[in-house]
C-alpha cells in the first residue's frame, strides 16, 4: 500500500514539508519579536521589574507560546504528510517521522524515476546519462 503513492502525492508531501520549514522560520521570528515587545511593554507598565504571571514575565510567556506553536505545527503537518504517504508510523509519531520524511519522499520518488530540485520544490525526471 505504501508503494502505491502517486507522483502528485509525493510532490504534495514535499510541498507541505517545504511550507512547514517556512512557517517554522516565521513563527520563530515573530515569536522572538513578540517576546521582546512584551518584555519592554511589561517594564513600561510596572517599572523596574515588569509584570509577572505565575512567576514568569510576559516575555517568557511569549517564548513558551512560541515553543508550543512550533510543536503544534510539527505535529499537525507531520500527520498531514503521514496521511499523504500512507505511513501509519508517521501518523502515530509525527514528530519523529518528520526527521526522515524528506529522505522517504526522495527514495519513493527515485523509485518512480523522479527527483526533487535543489530547493525541494517540485519533482523532476531523473536525467539519463548516456
Amino acid at each position: 500500500m505504501a508503494d502505491d503513492i502517486s507522483i502528485e502525492d509525493l510532490a504534495r508531501a514535499l510541498r507541505l514539508w517545504r511550507r512547514l520549514f517556512l512557517r517554522f522560520v516565521a513563527i520563530c521570528v515573530f515569536g522572538l519579536i513578540a517576546a521582546v515587545v512584551l518584555s519592554v511593554l511589561s517594564n513600561k507598565i510596572n517599572p523596574p521589574y515588569g509584570v509577572y504571571i505565575a512567576g514568569n514575565g510576559l516575555g517568557e510567556w511569549a517564548l513558551i507560546a512560541t515553543l508550543v506553536l512550533l510543536v503544534a505545527e510539527l505535529y499537525w503537518d507531520g500527520i498531514k504528510i503521514g496521511r499523504i504517504m500512507h505511513d501509519p508510523l508517521m501518523m502515530i509519531l509525527p514528530g519523529l517521522g518528520m526527521l526522515t520524511s524528506v529522505n522517504t519522499i526522495v527514495q519513493k520518488a527515485a523509485a518512480k524515476g523522479m527527483r526533487p530540485d535543489r530547493t525541494l520544490g517540485g519533482l523532476r525526471p531523473i536525467a539519463k546519462k548516456s
